[in-house]
């Protein structure tokens, strides 16, 4: 009895180790492959080419120029005359050359003269006509300024033959003139003739206060045959200037 129940055990024993070395091993999962492939950088929007923007070209700085702080003047294109007065008629006392620049003290009635000081003698001063410079600076308050003294701006002259008129014989001419002046100045003139007979006379003078004319004293009693003259009436200073008369001495 005892014997029977011992080979049972051992024939249940070796029936569960049979199953167990029967049982079916598990099963490896392979490891899902990876891929070698780059991700994809496509978007959903198609492939444009880029558009290329033109750059714009950036023109050179100017370069600023300081507004000057007092008003000058500088040649517009060659160097200009400075003058004694506001007008050509006045001596070219010096010059203002192209690049170099002139401050401006006065001005004439119209502005169309400015007085400025003299760039090649500092303490002086001279006139430049407006339209062969240009300005810059404060134009504003430019006191006008009378000149400093007159020049002649007009000259007449003219040749009385009194009669009655004798060839061969001493004929009696009479000259009269006139000079106006533009401010006070002395008048420094002498009288010509030219022609069949030439003289000049003695320089002479008149003084003016102010501006306006004057008679010009006459070369006294003159003579001549009969012939072609011609008078001038000749002003040595303060600026050069004349105006003469053709006449004839004939019966």
């Amino acid at each position: 009895m005892h014997t029977r129940k011992i080979l049972a055990l051992t024939a249940l024993v070796s029936l569960i180790l049979a199953c167990n070395i029967q049982s079916t091993p598990p099963t490896n999962t392979p490891a899902p492959a990876t891929s070698t492939t780059a991700p994809s950088t496509a978007t959903d929007t198609p492939n444009v080419p880029p558009t290329l923007t033109s750059v714009p070209t950036i023109p050179p700085t100017a370069t600023l120029i300081p507004t000057p702080s007092v008003p000058q003047v500088t040649p517009i294109s060659a160097g200009v005359n400075c003058r004694s007065g506001p007008d050509v008629s006045y001596p070219s006392v010096s010059s203002v050359v192209l690049g170099q620049v002139a401050q401006i003290v006065g001005r004439n009635d119209d502005s169309s003269w400015w007085y400025v000081r003299d760039p090649n003698s500092p303490g002086s001063f001279c006139w430049v006509s407006a339209s062969v410079v240009t300005t810059a600076g404060p134009m504003g308050g430019i006191p006008v300024t009378a000149p400093v003294a007159g020049i002649v701006t007009k000259v007449t002259a003219n040749a009385d033959v009194a009669s009655p008129v004798v060839c061969g014989g001493p004929n009696v001419i009479n000259f009269s003139g006139q000079i106006t002046v533009n401010g006070p100045t002395k008048v420094n003139f002498v009288w010509e003739i030219t022609g069949d007979k030439t003289n000049t006379t003695p320089a002479d003078s008149i003084n003016f206060k102010n501006a306006g004319t004057k008679d010009a004293p006459d070369p006294g009693a003159y003579t001549a045959d009969c012939g072609n003259y011609k008078i001038t009436l000749h002003v040595l200073s303060p600026n050069d200037t004349s105006a003469s008369k053709n006449f004839k001495v004939k019966p």
